[in-house]
């Protein structure tokens, strides 16, 4: 939703496991952003994604596609970041995005929620395995959920 982003000629989106590409082919069509990039780790499905970007000349300057782990990826130069994780890796993947994304990026996750994380909207959420979910960063952590919250020195000398 082109509502929520801020208009900028130097917007970054990130697509974590990329798959076939489509989200990030998506995401070059809108016209939005200056990049538009997928990470994939299945190297079957890169090749593949290599392939119909070779032959989709017209968005060859604005999506680059990398084999790589979402675990390796710096995310501090995404403005937006779209994942479909599974629901086992969520609350690390939200920890390591509250870490690297700076504040006014947006996040959205297809399916499951990030727990400790509060949804600006949702779309056909509320039942196990369905919805999107879209955060904006800072104001989606909730309370007692800060990562990088310092504890008080005073009252660790007690």
């Amino acid at each position: 939703n082109k509502t929520f982003i801020k208009q900028s000629s130097s917007l970054k989106f990130v697509d974590l496991g990329s798959g076939d590409g489509r989200v990030v082919f998506r995401a070059a069509r809108e016209g939005i952003f200056q990049k538009s990039v997928g990470y994939e780790i299945n190297p079957a499905l890169h090749m593949w994604v290599k392939f119909r970007q070779l032959i989709t000349p017209k968005y060859w300057s604005s999506t680059e596609f990398y084999l790589g782990d979402l675990w390796k990826i710096k995310l501090h130069n995404y403005d937006v970041v779209a994942v479909y994780g599974l629901y086992p890796i969520m609350d690390r993947l939200g920890k390591k995005m509250q870490d690297e994304l700076k504040p006014g990026s947006m996040v959205v996750s297809n399916v499951f929620q990030i727990p400790g994380w509060r949804a600006s909207t949702s779309i056909g959420g509320g039942s196990v395995g369905k919805g999107v979910y879209l955060y904006q960063v800072p104001g989606c952590y909730r309370h007692g959920h800060d990562v990088n919250r310092t504890q008080d020195v005073s009252s660790k000398d007690k």
